[in-house]
């Protein structure tokens, strides 16, 4: 019986492997991650063998169902929840398969215009409010060194990367540092090296390393463009990025109002009402220029092709007001994990432009 499961149980992920081989998980569903990262949850907790055992067999059955990540199932608490309840939730994996459904046969036109960073930066230029340039082979060493004389202060990001890993902010203080750090980028692959975005000073009380960034999908449908469920990600202390992968924080935002929820989540499921590093309480704090934001998304979004019908944007709020960070092919898990409750009705309804 176990032989003929774990048969079917390889046969479903191959097949959603081989029609989502896009999937940014960085949790892997089998081996040492897999491995790992229940370990991380449950192997200091004192359940017995046999819980341990009822609840990996119910992450399976939510995986088949539903394509949940181990991740996904333990930070939404589906333990113990009805198929029905689960059903609310949207993985990843059916959020890409809804996608794919939706855009046919031109999905992987659409997701290659958001998984290559520069290539949405060349659609919205003016709305990125700083200088980025890409750098892959050799014949762009003049130009990188160009470009680190006019911004001594730089920070790259892998083209085709994803949750901030490898990004880097760098003080240049010489050519020589330049070249070096030139050859260490084109050695790893394709990058995109932006001028710094300097940040608000009243977002970067929370914490000042990173810049913390509003996440907020967007939906265009027939002219029209409708904004949804947006969360401030905020960095902790010592950190370049946001990213809640690399432990930073989400907190839902209220979209009339530009008000931050009352509390924060972090990735491994902790609440905190305050930053943790700043102390300073998320209740009551409203986002600066929240009307601006607004009216910029959705003129950014109308500014796209009309076949980027989803964008899950990322802005920033600079000295100079809110510019795009970048857009992504983005899943609503930070939203779901901030909001304790699933949005997988709500997606397919905003998506398909359904009432």
């Amino acid at each position: 019986m176990f032989s003929s499961f774990k048969r079917r149980f390889k046969k479903v992920l191959k097949r959603i492997r081989r029609n989502v081989s896009f999937d940014e998980s960085q949790v892997v569903y089998n081996g040492k991650t897999y491995k790992a990262y229940w370990e991380e949850f449950y192997g200091k907790t004192s359940r017995s063998f046999f819980s341990r055992t009822r609840v990996k067999k119910q992450a399976r059955r939510a995986f088949l169902d539903g394509g949940f990540r181990p991740d996904e199932f333990c930070l939404h608490g589906l333990e113990n929840k009805s198929k029905n309840v689960r059903d609310c939730y949207l993985s990843q994996r059916k959020k890409d398969e809804c996608l794919i459904s939706f855009y046919g046969s031109a999905w992987r036109d659409v997701f290659s215009v958001l998984k290559d960073k520069y290539v949405f930066y060349t659609y919205l230029k003016d709305f990125y409010k700083r200088d980025v340039m890409y750098i892959k082979a050799e014949e762009d060493r003049l130009p990188f060194l160009s470009f680190c004389n006019q911004h001594p202060q730089i920070f790259a990001k892998l083209n085709r990367g994803s949750c901030g890993i490898g990004a880097r902010s760098v003080l240049i203080v010489n050519e020589e540092q330049a070249n070096a750090l030139f050859d260490e980028l084109v050695s790893s692959g394709e990058w995109i090296v932006e001028e710094l975005i300097k940040q608000a000073p009243e977002i970067a009380l929370f914490n000042s390393s990173s810049v913390n960034t509003v996440r907020f999908p967007s939906f265009k449908k027939n002219g029209v463009v409708k904004n949804a469920f947006p969360c401030m990600r905020f960095g902790r202390a010592g950190s370049i990025v946001d990213n809640a992968a690399l432990g930073g924080l989400i907190v839902s935002i209220d979209e009339k109002t530009g008000e931050l929820f009352p509390t924060a989540y972090d990735e491994r499921g902790n609440a905190f009402v305050s930053h943790p590093d700043s102390n300073i309480q998320f209740r009551g704090f409203c986002v600066p220029q929240w009307d601006n934001l607004l009216e910029l998304i959705k003129e950014a979004h109308m500014a796209l092709p009309d076949n980027q019908v989803y964008v899950a944007f990322d802005f920033a709020l600079s000295d100079s007001g809110w510019c795009i960070v970048e857009g992504n092919w983005g899943d609503l898990f930070l939203q779901q994990l901030s909001l304790k409750k699933g949005l997988r009705k709500e997606f397919v309804s905003l998506l398909f432009g359904e009432d």
